[in-house]
């Protein structure tokens, strides 16, 4: 029979927040439910919900023909950029506060995605069974949590507890080599996987040379340094457009930035649907972090055909080929201009390459690498894993 697997994130599973993490965990759900359908009801999620009448109530989620039980901890706002309280903290609190309802056992594997579950699943039952999905490196991640900036002490217990969590996990899984080298001084179990995709069926992608469309999603902050891709598209010298997908604490400094022109349109923060579809019509995705893992958004947009400008940071380049399919810069605005000239200039290179690239990502591939781990504590019957 085997136990439940018991999924940790502060998301609504549905489409809150926006961005690669949610995405990834779908996706996972996209396997279990094509992979093991019997075992659905066997999963618990444990999340958020932006409606407080939900909160603490054990509900369903519909997922593409089947359902997995849904518990909401904390309530979550959905306007980013008006966020107060810690969402970590108070979902952690939300996991002790409902924790009956929960009925963690002893033969539960709990699959965490956002570190802080560890510490309240662990408080709840000593030495349960905890696989953690590190989406970036908890190395120095207080300097990315904005709450604890002002509070030495306190950023110096949470980097701690982050430690902690490493060493103690039944393994970890993580995105990119370097984070995985990292980790294995602490811990014996690391386990490099990649963001998985659903992968399209080609379709030839043309540029709008009437009016060229960039492309950003993702959330609003510090890290993204979204400021010179603004900057970027304002004076660039072809006629062009940068749509600008997401929410967080720098929309309102942002908006400043573009002022009044035109080629600059906020959508703020839009279903995972709506992403698919201005993908579609959108000709290259721009980014310029400062930090990230692998990018969820990189691996959607070339599944879709979409060239790629980006800053070299974390993982991304182990999943694009720089000059092939996307083009790297130092995040001014004079390379990421340069980089735009590259693109458009030889853009159906690039477009099919982006295209061909994706199909190393497929979501069945990596997710049953990921699945193969998880059910060493599981014991789940495969009664149609890898059958078809």
């Amino acid at each position: 029979m085997g136990g439940r697997l018991i999924f940790y994130d502060t998301s609504n599973y549905i489409d809150f927040p926006v961005g690669g993490q949610l995405t990834s965990v779908r996706n996972f759900l996209r396997f279990l439910k094509e992979s093991f359908p019997e075992h659905c009801e066997d999963v618990l999620l444990i999340g958020v919900s932006t409606d407080a009448d939900k909160v603490g109530k054990c509900s369903v989620i519909p997922f593409e023909g089947t359902e997995y039980k849904f518990l909401a901890v904390t309530q979550a706002t959905a306007n980013l950029g008006a966020v107060k309280k810690s969402l970590r903290l108070e979902y952690m609190k939300g996991i002790w506060k409902y924790r009956r309802l929960i009925g963690l056992q002893k033969s539960d594997c709990n699959y965490i995605h956002t570190p802080e579950a560890f510490g309240a699943v662990r408080l709840i039952r000593p030495g349960a069974t905890c696989y953690v999905f590190s989406h970036g490196t908890y190395r120095d991640m207080w300097q990315r949590v904005r709450f604890f900036q002002k509070m030495p002490l306190v950023r110096k217990a949470f980097q701690a507890f982050l430690m902690h969590v490493i060493r103690k996990s039944t393994a970890v899984f993580v995105l990119d080599k370097e984070t995985q080298e990292d980790y294995l001084n602490y811990n014996k179990r690391v386990i490099h996987v990649g963001n998985s995709i659903v992968c399209h069926p080609y379709e030839e992608k043309k540029l709008h040379e009437e009016k060229v469309q960039f492309l950003y999603a993702g959330r609003l902050s510090k890290v993204k340094n979204v400021g010179p891709l603004i900057e970027a598209v304002k004076e660039y010298h072809r006629n062009c457009e940068l749509m600008i997908l997401g929410d967080g604490e720098e929309r309102e400094i942002l908006k400043k930035l573009a002022g009044d022109s035109e080629r600059i349109r906020f959508a703020g923060a839009v279903s995972p649907q709506r992403v698919q579809e201005i993908m579609r019509t959108s000709d290259i995705l721009v980014m310029n972090s400062t930090f990230e893992g692998i990018p969820m958004i990189i691996l959607e947009a070339i599944s879709r055909g979409l060239p790629i400008i980006t800053t070299d940071v974390g993982g991304i380049k182990e999943v694009l080929s720089y000059g092939q399919d996307s083009e790297v810069t130092d995040g001014s605005i004079s390379q990421i201009r340069k980089a735009m000239d590259l693109i458009c200039a030889n853009y159906d290179k690039y477009a099919k390459n982006a295209y061909e690239k994706s199909l190393q990502f497929d979501y069945r591939k990596v997710n049953g690498n990921i699945f193969d781990v998880l059910n060493e504590s599981l014991h789940w019957e495969r009664s149609r894993h890898d059958s078809e």
